[in-house]
């Protein structure tokens, strides 16, 4: 484990090596002072679930959303939830630590305004890849809270670049608008020399987030036989990977690598098109507690079932 932590700690650090520079007189926009709070208790050896409810109940926001996840049919209780202690002991620090950072990147990402965004595609993508990649991190017993966040946030960069560095970003985002059968990462790297994969990684590492998130968004867009090469794929930066060659629900039928690239990690069409259509189950529910606006990707699953 201690190999791993070390391995990560190295590859975080290439990965966003050279931002500083290219971003010298940019920051990213900061996460809400109680999910720092409630991100630093956590990683704190001695912290228990009840330790955190005093810090949640602080905020009315993050206390509404946390009664709603596990009060959702997604937990299934047979009674009501109406105190916070009880809840956060119920979800444990695990689900909790994701929550709460789900909570204070939704809160943090601005809507860019830009022609051709639409943050309701943005959030549907992002949380339907998170919840596969939890779904495939489940099957293959990896940590299934660090494949749900890591994917939630593999294109964190994407409204920060067109929000408050669009002048630097404009020529990419413009060449992808014209043509968009190419991945944003290859137009990225064309024309800038780094995707928003490593941008991602990069605004991460100023969160302060753990070094195998980092490792997660910053490795998205790699192939898995890379990722494999580096020695990540049988974990949480794999499942990540596999879930970002998702379609979006804004095109579900364009060709991905998803299909092809599965059984790298002993995933088959028919275990691939079971998850995303389990996800569909609880999909706005959780949308809801998170506080984000979707669209229910049925086209998405259809032409994942349509691979088979």
């Amino acid at each position: 484990m201690l190999r791993f932590l070390k391995k990560f700690s190295q590859y975080a650090t290439l990965l966003t090596g050279d931002f500083a520079k290219i971003f010298k007189e940019f920051s990213p926009p900061p996460l809400p002072q109680v999910v720092l709070r409630i991100l630093d208790r956590i990683a704190q050896a001695d912290t228990t679930p009840a330790d955190i409810a005093p810090l949640i109940e602080k905020d009315p926001a993050l206390a509404t959303q946390v009664l709603k996840l596990v009060n959702s049919a997604f937990f299934g209780l047979s009674r009501n939830i109406t105190n916070i202690r009880e809840a956060t002991t119920l979800l444990g620090l695990q689900q909790i630590k994701t929550l709460v950072l789900s909570y204070g990147v939704v809160r943090t990402l601005k809507d860019p305004k830009i022609e051709g965004f639409d943050l309701a595609v943005f959030w549907t993508d992002s949380l339907f890849r998170a919840l596969f990649a939890r779904e495939l991190a489940r099957e293959r017993k990896f940590d299934a809270e660090e494949a749900f966040a890591g994917a939630l946030l593999a294109d964190v960069a994407l409204p920060v670049l067109l929000t408050d560095w669009y002048e630097g970003y404009r020529r990419v985002y413009e060449a992808w608008q014209e043509d968009r059968g190419r991945p944003l990462h290859e137009v990225e790297r064309e024309i800038l020399s780094w995707d928003h994969a490593q941008a991602g990684a990069w605004v991460l590492r100023n969160w302060k987030l753990p070094d195998v998130l980092v490792c997660c968004v910053g490795l998205h867009t790699r192939s898995l036989t890379e990722i494999a090469e580096i020695g990540f794929l049988e974990g949480p930066v794999g499942v990540v990977a596999l879930a970002s060659r998702l379609p979006s629900v804004s095109a579900p039928t364009r060709a991905t690598g998803l299909l092809s690239e599965a059984p790298l990690l002993r995933f088959s069409p028919a275990t691939i098109a079971a998850a995303a259509e389990r996800i569909l189950e609880n999909f706005e529910e959780i949308a809801s507690c998170l506080g984000v606006e979707v669209r229910p990707p049925l086209e998405v699953v259809e032409a994942l079932k349509a691979g088979l």
